[in-house]
């Protein structure tokens, strides 16, 4: 299956869009959390509950949220640390993360956050 945007990608489970709790934050732009990011640092297993979960993704949000602050000009791939316990129930500990920011179809900034294991430097022409 071809997923050519980011909405098919969120249609077909690849994203999660979490916009409605980046902007609870003050997060202006969509948002969205790659499946393996979500599978084993937001909601690990079945057993976690909702309000665990929104705590994770929160402090997920809240850790992408203050290094943007700080950053005086974005690049965009951003490495952040968020404190989460892995697994849950665990002493939280600094894992690191990332952030893709990329242009929607209407040129308007949107944040993919995900693992270092998601990342690559591949670079790919366009045309």
């Amino acid at each position: 299956q071809l997923i050519a945007n980011r909405q098919q990608a969120i249609q077909a489970g690849f994203l999660i869009d979490v916009s409605t709790d980046a902007q609870k934050l003050g997060l202006t732009f969509p948002v969205t959390v790659t499946k393996p990011l979500w599978e084993v640092g937001i909601a690990p297993d079945q057993s976690i509950s909702e309000e665990e979960k929104t705590q994770r993704l929160r402090d997920v949000l809240m850790a992408f949220r203050l290094r943007i602050a700080s950053q005086a000009t974005l690049s965009p791939l951003i490495d952040f640390p968020a404190m989460l316990s892995m697994p849950p129930g665990g002493v939280p500990q600094p894992v690191p993360l990332f952030a893709l920011i990329q242009p929607d179809e209407q040129n308007r900034a949107v944040a993919t956050l995900l693992l270092p294991n998601e990342v690559s430097a591949t670079i790919i022409p366009m045309n």
